[in-house]
């Protein structure tokens, strides 16, 4: 702890917070006056310090609070600025607040002046109005969002108790050291250290005026400024690349609750100095973008064009490298293509607010919405691919992703059923619920393309299955960013629906090359291709009826010495599968999957929460996970074969096959499923589907 000269140690302010938590005051808004001491300054305000907004609403122009710099930070900007344009205000400003009551009420006793008149008494008074409830601070702009249950967690933070992002709330106290790592967890000392729960804090305030969230803000925001100096902090995550990045955010978002308080905007030119720094800036993902957006906001509020250019130059060169044309993220995850969505639009959103040009790789943004369409299952959930938790779809209004997150209700409908990415997403369905209801639809995913990058994982080749209200053939998540063995398996090759080797370690450079895919009125197939084991050669072919919606999958491998592959289906936890050597099928109550072997195979064994080496686990959600079966089918050779039939159903699912006849370069084989037949005919990179009734 090294306290400031000009205030007293934090720690000793910790009763004063404590008795401010307890009383809960509501007071009347206006901007508390700084003077650098311990609470709001009740001496006359340095000259250099700008005069707050009486009202502390927006400006009567309409300019966003966060676009007007202190006048004494004029030294740090280029000798000749141009003035910074308006941000947009609010979709409905707050108007300002009425002025306080008079003192005193004017009196209705008679006038003194001499009167010929008889004298009388006075009459009673008239009674006074009721007073007026004091005025709300501003509220925070729509780009320092806070949590949804904001006065929940502020009330919490009251006491000492954090409930950062989607993790379980802990307590750290009033004074924190920043050390703190309650859970074991990085992501939420990544969190701990961004600042970002300060938001809540000043959310409570702005909606409620009770002064002690005010002050728990303040004390935080200043304590982690003391005892977190650039270089010999606490902890790694103080100054962490992205912690770094949105703790710029959550101090340009504070600047309004205290205008020019020199200890807050010090700490902006050093995060904003920090920021601007190349040798700190990472350059790719999301992380980068976030940096971005840090600095564009410091260059804001503190008047730097020059920091505000830097910005929007990394943003413009970003997104051409971190979006394709087809609006596709490189992150290799489901999920950071919504939150990549949701960080380039406010990107954009705040160029457009600051009057600063948009760079036109942005409009890709446009088309992001396509894919979160087509990688949402048809119950409305996104598909688990990379490092994804499970969650519904961002609804973005006229969009396909509206249309499946909304299970067809509301939305544009996609015009197909099929979508090919060249990032590396297969994903097809038997329809958007024009035959059958919505979430009886059955839908395929399956990945291809680069080595796993930033949140992707070794699942190049890999299937993923869903029927009839159930997940068939699942990805098993992402689970944490811990660096443990848990976090080696979900990311591994052995977590998803591939072929694997014993006795050989994955290549996580590898990348899958689709091969050639095709789709028609009756099927959609694909051929993909790896090389991730020294030695060893792999193929995957994946066809799909779009009439009976069954699923062959033929994998070949070949390596320069006999070896022991496992082809892994992974199951969730309630699948509860009934198990032979050749096939498998799921028991759910309803929505279920038959797994065949067409081709003879070694074994089938069933894996179920292994610890050592994992293996049988799935994760929904951050930090959490739960045993599930996992079903591996085991053969044994230098060169093997498996042509496996997977066939959903609503009951029990069933199928006939006849006439199988293998070739050195495919099949022919009938299937008949409900009574219905079709013919399957591969022969090296073509295929064909003929139904024959």
């Amino acid at each position: 702890m090294r306290p400031s000269p000009a205030r007293a140690p934090l720690r000793s302010r910790v009763p004063v917070a404590l008795s401010a938590v307890m009383a809960l005051t509501v007071v009347a808004w206006s901007p508390p006056a700084v003077n650098g001491g311990d609470s709001p300054a009740t001496s006359e305000q340095p000259a250099s310090s700008p005069e707050p907004s009486p009202s502390g609403v927006l400006p009567s122009d309409g300019r966003d609070p966060l676009s007007t710099a202190p006048d004494d930070l004029a030294t740090d900007a280029p000798s000749d600025p141009p003035s910074d344009p308006p941000s947009d205000p609010p979709s409905d400003p707050p108007s300002d607040p009425p002025s306080d009551p008079p003192s005193e009420l004017p009196s209705s006793a008679p006038s003194s002046a001499p009167s010929s008149a008889p004298s009388e008494p006075p009459s009673d008074p008239s009674p006074p109005p009721p007073p007026l409830p004091p005025p709300l601070p501003p509220a925070l702009p729509p780009h320092c969002a806070a949590t949804s249950d904001s006065l929940a967690r502020a009330d919490l933070a009251l006491q000492g108790i954090y409930r950062l992002g989607n993790h379980p709330a802990v307590t750290v106290g009033l004074d924190p050291t920043w050390r703190e790592d309650p859970l074991k967890d990085l992501n939420w000392q990544f969190q701990f250290h961004s600042l970002v729960f300060v938001l809540d804090l000043l959310d409570a305030w702005a909606k409620t005026g009770t002064s002690a969230y005010l002050n728990r803000a303040e004390f935080i925001l200043r304590d982690w400024i003391e005892e977190n100096p650039r270089v010999g902090a606490p902890s790694v995550w103080a100054w962490n690349d992205h912690s770094t990045a949105l703790r710029a955010v959550v101090l340009t978002c504070a600047l309004p609750y205290f205008p020019g308080a020199p200890w807050l905007v010090a700490s902006l030119k050093l995060n904003g100095q920090t920021l601007a720094d190349p040798a700190f800036y990472v350059k790719e993902g999301n992380h980068a973008l976030n940096q971005s957006i840090g600095l564009l906001e410091i260059g804001h509020v503190l008047g730097r064009a020059d920091w505000k250019k830097l910005a929007s130059d990394r943003i413009a060169t970003l997104v051409l490298e971190s979006i394709d044309t087809q609006g596709v993220t490189n992150e290799q995850s489901t999920g950071y293509q919504s939150y990549n969505y949701v960080r380039y639009s406010l990107a954009r959103d705040r160029l457009v607010a600051m009057g600063l040009p948009v760079p036109s790789g942005l409009s890709r943004i446009a088309v992001m919405p396509n894919f979160m369409g087509h990688s949402t299952r048809p119950d409305g959930i996104v598909e688990s691919i990379g490092d994804t938790d499970r969650s519904g779809p961002r609804l973005v209004p006229g969009t396909w992703a509206e249309f499946a997150g909304t299970k067809g209700a509301r939305g544009p409908k996609p015009p197909t059923t099929v979508a090919v990415y060249r990032a590396g997403f297969l994903f097809a369905r038997s329809g958007w619920g024009e035959k059958r209801p919505f979430t009886d639809e059955v839908f395929l995913s399956q990945r291809f393309g680069p080595a796993p990058f930033i949140h992707g994982h070794a699942d190049g080749t890999s299937i993923t299955f869903y029927g009839f209200g159930s997940k068939l053939l699942v990805d098993p998540g992402k689970y944490s960013y811990n660096r443990d063995a848990y976090r080696t398996f979900f990311k591994g090759r052995t977590a998803h629906n591939v072929v694997t080797v014993d006795g050989l370690t994955w290549n996580n450079k590898a990348a899958t090359t689709l091969v050639k895919h095709q789709s028609s009125t009756t099927m959609v197939d694909a051929i993909t291709k790896v090389s991730g084991y020294a030695g060893v050669t792999q193929q995957r072919r994946v066809t799909f009826s779009r009439r009976l919606n069954y699923v062959l999958v033929e994998d070949r491998a070949t390596a320069t010495v006999s070896r022991r592959f496992r082809q892994l289906w992974h199951l969730d936890e309630s699948a509860n599968p009934l198990v032979s050597t050749t096939s498998f099928r799921t028991r759910h109550a309803r929505g279920n999957v038959l797994v065949r072997q067409l081709v003879a195979v070694g074994s089938s064994v069933v894996v179920k929460g292994r610890t050592s080496p994992v293996q049988g686990w799935v994760s929904y959600t951050h930090g959490s996970r739960v045993a599930a079966p996992v079903v591996e089918v085991v053969k044994t050779g230098q060169s093997v074969r498996y042509l496996t039939l997977i066939v959903p159903a609503a009951g029990t699912p069933g199928a006939s096959v006849s006439g199988l006849r293998l070739t050195s370069t495919g099949y022919s084989v009938v299937i008949t499923i409900g009574g219905k037949s079709e013919r399957v005919t591969v022969s090296g990179t073509t295929a064909s589907i003929v139904a024959l009734n």
